[in-house]
C-alpha cells in the first residue's frame, strides 16, 4: 500500500525501511503498552477504585503537562530531520527546556491546590516530574525516526516501559500503595531518559546539539501558534474526562473513566505505529499524487480497523472489564463501549491529523481542535453531573465526529498540491 503510493518521490523511501519501521514500532508499542495495560490492570484491584480515582487523576494531571510541554516542538523536530538529519536541533531543546519549567510550575500549583492532607498533592508532583520525563524521551525519539534509527527507539519504549512496570508492581505488593507506584514511574522514566540521552549523543555531533548559530526555522513563529494550539487541545481532548469528573462527580466515576482510558489507550496504538512511520515518509514526499494515495489508504484502512475494535468491544465489553478489572469496575462497561465508538473517526485522525501540519494547514487544524475541547468541556458541565461517565463518553463520541468530518473537509479541499513545495 504505502510503497506504490511512495514511488514517485526523489529519493523514494525503500519498502523495506517503511515496513521495517512499522514492524518494529508495532513490536515495540505491543510490549511497553501491553505492561503498562498490566500494571494499570495490578494497581486498580490493589487499589480499589477510590484509591485509583485518586491516581487517575493525578496521573490525568501529569499526563497532561507532559504532552503540553510539547507544544508542536516534536512536530517540528520530526519534520526538520526528516529534511535533512544532519540539522541542528540545539534550538528546539533549549526551548523545550523552558516549556517544561514552565510546565513544572503548573504541576507544582495544581499539586498545592488538592490541599495538604490529600493525596493527590504528592502524586500530582511526582507524576508531573514523571511525565515531563517521558515528554523528553518522545522528543529523542523523533530525532532517531529521522535518522532511521527506529531500534533505538524501540530500546528507549520498551526499557521504560519494563522499568515502569516492575518498580511500580514491586511498590504496590510491597503495601506502598499509590504513592509507591508514582515514585517507580519517576525512576523508570529517569531510567530510560538517562538511555535516550546516551543513545542520542553517539547518534548526533556537537554542532547539532549546540546549534551554534543556528536559529529556529523560518517560518517557525508563524507555524508555532496554531501549532500550539493543538499541542495543548489533543491531550486537553483525551483527559478532560478525567479532570471534569474529578471536579465534578465521585472518586469512583473517575476510577471507572481510568479503566476506560486504559483499554482504548492499548487500542491506540495501532494508529501510534502507523504515524510513526507514514508521518515522515509524507513529508519527504514531493508528489502530490503520491500524498494523496498514502492519505486516502490510510485514513481508510485506520477507519476499517476503529470499526472492527468498536464491534468487538460492543460484544464482549461486560466480560472484557470484569476479567481484566474486576467486578466493582462494572459501571465502566458503558463508558467503554461509547468511547470505543468513536475510535471509528479518533483512530483514523491520530495517524491522519499531523498531516495538516505537514500541508500547511495549520490554521485550520488548530481552529478544529480548539472548537472540539471547548465543546466537550461545555457538554460535560451537564452530562458529568447529570450521568457521570457514560455522559462523558457520550458527548465525546458526538464531538469526535464532528472533529475528523472538519479535517476530512480541509485536506479535500487542498487536495491538488497537499503542501508539496
Amino acid at each position: 500500500m504505502t510503497s506504490s503510493a511512495l514511488r514517485e518521490d526523489a529519493p523514494p523511501p525503500a519498502r523495506r525501511s517503511l515496513s521495517g519501521s512499522m514492524a518494529l514500532k508495532t513490536a515495540s508499542d505491543l510490549v511497553s503498552r501491553g505492561v503498562r495495560m498490566l500494571l494499570a490492570v495490578v494497581a486498580a484491584r490493589l487499589l480499589g477504585p477510590a484509591g485509583f480515582g485518586d491516581y487517575s487523576y493525578a496521573f490525568a494531571v501529569g499526563f497532561l503537562l507532559g504532552e503540553l510541554s510539547d507544544l508542536g516542538l516534536h512536530l517540528f523536530i520530526a519534520r526538520e530531520v526528516a529534511r535533512d538529519p544532519g540539522a541542528p536541533i540545539g534550538p528546539f531543546v533549549r526551548l523545550k527546556l523552558v516549556v517544561t519549567l514552565a510546565a513544572g510550575a503548573v504541576g507544582l500549583v495544581v499539586g498545592l491546590l488538592a490541599g495538604a492532607g490529600s493525596p493527590r498533592r504528592t502524586l500530582v508532583w511526582l507524576l508531573t516530574a514523571a511525565w515531563l520525563m517521558a515528554s523528553f524521551v518522545e522528543m529523542l525519539h523523533q530525532v532517531f525516526r529521522g535518522h532511521q534509527r527506529m531500534e533505538r527507539e524501540v530500546l528507549v519504549s520498551v526499557t521504560m516501559a519494563v522499568a515502569s512496570f516492575g518498580l511500580g508492581t514491586g511498590a504496590l505488593l510491597s503495601g506502598l500503595g499509590a504513592l509507591g507506584l508514582a515514585w517507580a514511574l519517576v525512576a523508570g522514566h529517569l531510567v530510560a531518559l538517562t538511555l535516550a540521552l546516551a543513545l542520542a549523543a553517539q547518534l548526533l555531533d556537537r554542532r547539532q546539539w549546540s546549534g551554534e548559530g543556528a536559529t529556529l526555522p523560518q517560518g517557525f513563529l508563524r507555524e508555532a501558534g496554531p501549532l500550539a494550539v493543538v499541542m495543548l487541545a489533543s491531550p486537553l481532548y483525551f483527559q478532560i474526562d478525567l479532570l471534569m469528573l474529578g471536579w465534578m462527580s465521585t472518586p469512583q466515576a473517575v476510577g471507572d473513566m481510568s479503566a476506560v482510558q486504559r483499554v482504548i489507550g492499548g487500542a491506540m496504538m495501532l494508529p501510534g505505529v502507523v504515524r510513526a512511520a507514514v508521518f515522515p515518509a509524507f513529508v519527504a514526499s514531493r508528489s502530490a499524487s503520491a500524498r494523496r494515495r498514502l492519505a486516502t489508504f490510510t485514513f481508510l484502512g485506520l477507519m476499517a480497523s476503529g470499526a472492527l475494535m468498536s464491534a468487538a468491544v460492543w460484544w464482549m465489553g461486560g466480560p472484557l472489564v470484569r476479567l481484566v478489572f474486576g467486578p466493582e469496575y462494572a459501571s465502566a462497561v458503558l463508558p467503554l463501549q461509547l468511547l470505543t465508538t468513536a475510535l471509528v473517526w479518533m483512530v483514523p485522525e491520530f495517524a491522519i491529523g499531523p498531516m495538516l501540519f505537514a500541508t500547511g494547514q495549520q490554521r485550520p487544524y488548530a481552529a478544529l481542535w480548539a472548537a472540539s475541547v471547548l465543546l466537550i468541556a461545555a457538554a460535560d458541565v451537564w452530562a458529568v453531573p447529570a450521568h457521570g461517565a457514560a455522559g462523558a463518553a457520550a458527548v465525546k463520541l458526538v464531538v469526535t465526529l464532528g472533529l475528523v468530518a472538519g479535517e476530512v473537509i480541509v485536506l479535500f479541499r487542498v487536495r491538488t498540491h497537499l503542501g508539496v513545495p
